[in-house]
């Protein structure tokens, strides 16, 4: 009788550790299956940047003429560029044959989000926000070697594309950083002025411009308020350069903040966390009443998933 009480005790410890085990070993399959999915949908800088990039080449025309000629090019928005070939120059050489020259313009704060293409600009030590006449870039090539220019090129652009002519509004000419940020400073060789568009009750914003790259006719936001940072906290895994913060403030809709800067305290805006998730977008976007030193926090549960598209109409519908 001991014996045979023996062995079932034997038989039921044997039982029990096997259940744990089975129980620890399901249990350990568990964690280690939602710690890979998370890993596997945090995204890299790269994707973020693919999505950015595609963007910009989805406005991105180019334009081929004869260096022996004047390109006039009237853009789908009513922006007119002048650039004469004899001015263009190929390793400090005179242009002959036929150039092409890459052209994007920017006007509003969902185009200029999804392209991560702000309007920021240095101000004494401190990045300012700048409210926008238009972003553009220019750049003419051949035979992919990049040109230079000799003499000037000039823009019309039409200021009712962005609210109606503005006298404070002055040129400015982007960098991008080391950071991919696209930060602007104001341009001292460039012009700026305001001209009636003949034969209409219309005006435009006339340009010379001295160089190629990244141009903006832009002021100030106005607001004697102190300024403020701005403090984020992302989830977990973001924040490295595989997600953006921006600033849209309520009812200017051609510009775009980030919070590398300083802002008015009393700001009535919206931040806008942006990150990649796949092909598509992954935001949040917060209605915000700047405080002094203030601080926002962005949670995974809080965002939505959407195409381009579908961010630019959330950020087009923003009053």
């Amino acid at each position: 009788m001991k014996h045979s009480k023996k062995i079932t005790e034997i038989k039921n410890y044997v039982k029990v550790f096997l259940f744990t085990l089975v129980l620890a070993t399901a249990l350990q399959s568990c964690n280690k299956d939602e710690i890979t999915t998370v890993g596997d949908d945090i995204p890299t800088t790269q994707s973020l940047n693919n999505l950015y990039d595609s963007k910009l080449e989805s406005i991105t025309t180019i334009q081929t003429f004869d260096a022996s000629t004047t390109l006039n090019y009237v853009s789908p928005k009513g922006v007119k560029l002048t650039l004469v070939g004899s001015n263009l120059r190929k390793n400090g050489n005179p242009v002959t044959g036929q150039v092409k020259v890459k052209y994007i313009e920017l006007f509003d704060r969902a185009s200029m989000l999804t392209a991560n293409k702000g309007t920021m600009a240095t101000n004494g030590a401190e990045k300012n926000l700048l409210v926008s006449g238009g972003e553009f870039y220019i750049q003419a090539f051949q035979e992919e070697v990049l040109l230079t220019l000799s003499g000037t090129m000039s823009l019309e652009i039409p200021t009712a594309l962005t609210g109606g002519p503005d006298t404070a509004m002055l040129p400015f000419k982007g960098t991008i950083n080391g950071e991919g940020e696209l930060i602007w400073e104001q341009s001292t060789t460039s012009d700026l002025f305001i001209a009636p568009v003949q034969g209409t009750a219309n005006f435009n914003y006339n340009v010379i411009l001295d160089g190629f790259g990244w141009f903006n006719c832009d002021r100030f936001y106005d607001n004697v308020a102190p300024k403020t940072p701005i403090t984020t906290f992302v989830p977990s895994g973001y924040g490295n350069g595989n997600s953006d913060i921006f600033l849209v403030v309520k009812s200017i809709p051609n510009s775009l903040g980030k919070t590398f800067g300083q802002f008015p305290v009393g700001l009535d805006c919206y931040l806008v966390f942006v990150t990649a998730q796949g092909d598509k977008y992954r935001y949040a976007i917060k209605p915000q009443v700047l405080t002094a030193n203030h601080q926002a926090t962005f949670s995974l549960s809080e965002t939505t998933i959407g195409t381009k598209e579908e961010l630019t109409a959330a950020i087009n519908a923003l009053p």
